[in-house]
């Protein structure tokens, strides 16, 4: 199956993928939600079945991991994108001098699979209880066979389920069984990596860089400046004197990485991260640009080529017009939704 043939199963139906770039550690005693909380830019919602959608940074404030952070009854668990289980429980135990906190990595016991799509909600629910339909984003609940994080990071009905290894093949299969009456499509990272650029995403894996913050990356709803955790003086320091900011661009021919952002003659920034859009049929760009110019509407010359600056999403996202309470993947062809992008 061709990368547009994933990303397109994924805009309209369901999609399992592997969760290897996702590491999962498990965090118990006593003081497992302060161990968090001293690492963690933001404050946690200590509430069972609830998870926290933050960072993780170094001590200059650079982001080096997308996590989450979820409380359980009795425990607590990290979800991290951009560092092996291992550099998160370094980091985390670098911090948690004093308290009665004990680090399970947990990539060898269990493995993660992710289910993503409009419709994703509809063959979560055929594994487990309709009643799945009505948990909340940033919400997760542990079923017979795995635990389900809804989270989701390409603009569509996202869930992450943990399962053991041993039991990891009749998931699998059963998952695959279900799926066929929702056209289920098995997909790459390069799919997901490809959803995310269409929805402005952060991606720990391709948009960092020396020298950037939450701030110039717009991650500053992941932090709260009234806390103390790693790199918040370099991040307050950093407030005061930030001149740029990330935007989308999206240009009709190809975009290359670390191309120059050029307006009316003049340098303004460079390219983070490009890449080919199948949902758009054009090319994107996340681009670190002069502030004053990263708005929507705006037109430049990235690398020689004519692009123009994008409000994010890049696309509508079939998942915001999907309701469960309403609509199937058996009745979708009848269902009015407007077209995937709008010129």
């Amino acid at each position: 199956m061709s990368l547009e043939q994933q990303v397109m199963a994924l805009r309209t139906a369901v999609t399992l993928a592997a969760g290897d770039h996702i590491a999962c550690v498990r965090v118990r005693g006593a003081d497992a939600v302060e161990a968090l909380d001293r690492v963690s830019p933001r404050a946690l919602f200590a509430r069972a079945g609830k998870m926290t959608h933050t960072l993780l940074l170094d001590d200059d404030a650079r982001p080096i991991a997308d996590i989450y952070l979820c409380c359980d009854e009795d425990d607590c668990f990290v979800l991290a994108e951009g560092m092996p289980a291992a550099a998160v429980i370094e980091h985390v135990q670098g911090r948690a001098g004093g308290l009665d906190v004990e680090l399970d990595d947990l990539s060898h016991s269990h493995a993660m699979v992710t289910l993503n799509g409009p419709y994703a909600w509809e063959l979560l629910g055929e594994l487990t209880t309709p009643d799945v339909i009505g948990l909340p984003y940033l919400g997760f609940f542990h079923a017979d066979a795995f635990t389900c994080f809804r989270g989701g990071k390409t603009g569509e009905y996202g869930y992450d389920l943990l399962v053991e290894r041993d039991r990891l093949a009749g998931l699998r299969d059963h998952i695959l069984t279900l799926g066929r009456r929702f056209e289920l499509a098995e997909i790459s990272l390069a799919a997901l990596e490809t959803a995310q650029l269409e929805n402005l995403f952060w991606n720990p894996r391709r948009d960092s860089a020396p020298g950037l913050t939450p701030i110039e990356l717009q991650l500053q709803w992941r932090v709260s400046y009234d806390r103390e955790f790693p790199g918040s003086a370099a991040l307050h320091r950093r407030r005061r004197a930030v001149h740029r900011r990330a935007v989308l661009l999206c240009a009709d021919r190809e975009l290359a990485a670390d191309a120059r952002v050029v307006a009316d003659g003049r340098d303004i920034g460079g390219v983070l991260h490009a890449g080919a859009s199948p949902t758009r049929g054009d090319w994107l760009a996340i681009a670190i640009v002069e502030r004053a110019l990263a708005h929507a509407g705006l037109d430049f010359t990235v690398g020689g080529v004519p692009a123009r600056a994008l409000s994010a999403p890049a696309i509508d996202n079939r998942s915001l017009l999907v309701d469960p309470q309403r609509h199937a993947f058996a009745t979708r062809d009848t269902d009015p939704f407007p077209p995937l992008v709008r010129r």
